[in-house]
């Protein structure tokens, strides 16, 4: 399940060399805030970690597949109706065929989740 433009939207991107920073802003309407939880709504960790994966592929150009998620770490409750989201992806680079990056979402300088993703590439 793609993620983009249904749960959240890209309101802007800027890619560097082996970096990208977006600013995202969540969809409150979605059909998972109303499970995850009615009336508090919480984006769920598996949901953060789609983000991450999907910006990652976008940032990197390439399709990428979910090998490992290292070092995730959930530091506060993202809320969909706080505003928007910073996401930086930083430290991408590829080895034995392996894309890694630092993945860390951000709320006005607030560490909301921080994760290391380890991918490969697929054929889109």
């Amino acid at each position: 399940m793609v993620f983009r433009n249904s749960f959240y939207f890209v309101d802007s991107s800027v890619r560097g060399d082996g970096s990208a920073s977006y600013v995202i802003r969540l969809n409150a309407e979605h059909g998972i805030f109303r499970a995850h939880f009615p009336g508090e709504p919480i984006t769920p960790g598996v949901c953060i970690l789609q983000m991450g994966l999907e910006l990652l592929s976008d940032a990197a150009g390439e399709k990428v597949e979910l090998c490992r998620a290292k070092n995730v770490k959930f530091l506060h409750i993202l809320h969909p109706d706080d505003g928007p989201v910073e996401v930086r992806i930083g430290k991408m680079g590829k080895e034995d065929g392996a894309l890694t990056a630092s993945i860390d979402f951000l709320r006005k300088d607030l560490q909301l989740a921080k994760m290391t993703l380890v991918c490969r590439m697929t054929v889109k």
